[in-house]
């Protein structure tokens, strides 16, 4: 049975919508992690700021997900080295790691209360094509200055040698985090700073046609700017058309047990990314994935479940566990922007002159979009920044 997301249960009340007009610096479209992200840098810099969201913050995929924060892209590295050539995928890595700190230093900084810990996570091996990956990705993570450590033999948990696994690679810089608190808790911040956020508030119109003349239309009211944030993720292209066959929705199932022992130490991805799951602080295991069985059906906007895959997850859960039945309390799923080439689109919107835009984070938002709000404030502010030159939209034209 469908359930609101772990994260946002119960579901957040949204705040207020706009009525009337309303003249700002910047407008923020969307309030995930990064138009949350964007908003709290811009009103630090003294911008004056409105994020509209149509429904509540965290809502879409930022309060959907795992609660993973992972370094690299969808692919792993040895897998991005040959795809993107290695400078380039060394520095969109470091972009990666870059991203945890930031957000770890702003967790801090504003105390948002969100069981952030950093216990690293391990990506495990299913058979030999891909513990040959695993072991050449790590090869390369340390020949490029990043950590990373092979588990083999007895250094693997015999739990997961029980299962035939015989080669993982742990990455101890990776963390985990409550996503919805995280992304909600930054929101809180912009607005203290002075943002004026409007939650069940869609932009039904965007005319950024002309930099530094934008209008965005809500139901009730109308926002005039000098750009705007467009952080839509796999909902961009309803406002921003040269994103259609750029960025696609993909959805993501989800689930949640009831508290269990300890089982798993960190978070960990498997079957070359396609099942994740972690314990939260308070036992429950969060499990996702699965894609992979029905990826025809796992395509679009509805927020659905998918019986069959919900079924296999629910047995996964179970195997861990087979001396007693396993309460699900949870089940979701959450819509998640894919770019056509697996990397992040961030920078100016082309085509667009007064918008700069922030999507297709592709299943990794965790590990970019704090950075891609802050770096698209600078860009605001500076004309330019380097992470956006690494993912510029303008790649895809």
């Amino acid at each position: 049975m469908l359930t609101p997301p772990l994260w946002l249960d119960p579901l957040p009340q949204p705040r207020p919508a706009l009525r009337g007009p309303l003249a700002v610096d910047v407008v923020v479209l969307g309030a995930g992690l990064c138009g949350a992200s964007a908003a709290l840098h811009l009103v630090q810099e003294g911008l004056r700021v409105a994020v509209v969201e149509s429904r509540a913050g965290a809502m879409a995929a930022s309060g959907r997900n795992a609660g993973f924060i992972l370094q690299g892209t969808a692919e792993r590295y040895s897998r991005a080295r040959a795809l993107m050539g290695h400078e380039r995928a060394r520095r969109v890595h470091a972009w990666s790691v870059e991203n945890h700190v930031r957000m770890a230093e702003a967790i801090t900084k504003l105390g948002i209360s969100c069981e952030y810990q950093r216990r690293g996570s391990l990506q495990i091996g299913a058979g030999p094509e891909e513990e040959a990956e695993l072991l050449e990705s790590a090869r390369m993570m340390v020949e490029d200055g990043f950590e990373a450590e092979v588990r083999q033999g007895e250094a693997l948990h015999e739990r997961y040698r029980a299962r035939g696994n015989t080669v993982a690679l742990y990455l101890p810089g990776d963390g985990e985090v409550h996503p919805a608190r995280l992304v909600r808790g930054l929101l809180d911040a912009a607005e203290r700073g002075g943002a004026q956020i409007f939650e069940g508030c869609p932009a039904t119109a965007l005319d950024a046609s002309t930099a530094g003349d934008v209008r965005v239309t809500t139901p009730e009211g109308e926002i005039t700017a000098e750009v705007a944030v467009v952080a839509l993720n796999a909902r961009v292209s309803d406002l921003l058309p040269y994103f259609r066959d750029k960025v696609d929705p993909v959805r993501g199932q989800m689930l949640a047990t009831a508290p269990l022992p300890p089982l798993f130490e960190c978070p960990i991805y498997a079957n070359h990314g396609y099942d994740y799951w972690r314990q939260d602080p308070a036992g429950r295991i969060v499990l996702g994935g699965w894609r992979n069985l029905d990826p025809e059906a796992e395509v679009g906007h509805a927020e659905t479940l998918h019986a069959q895959i919900q079924a296999r997850m629910t047995e996964f859960v179970q195997s861990w566990v087979p001396d007693q039945t396993v309460e699900i309390t949870h089940r979701w799923s959450g819509i998640m922007g894919f770019s056509r080439d697996g990397l992040p689109l961030v920078g100016p919107a082309p085509g667009t002159p007064g918008a700069v835009v922030g999507a297709g984070f592709t299943g990794h938002g965790f590990g970019f979009a704090f950075l891609a709000g802050a770096a698209l404030a600078r860009l605001i502010l500076d004309g330019q920044h380097p992470f956006c030159d690494d993912l510029s939209p303008h790649r895809m034209r």
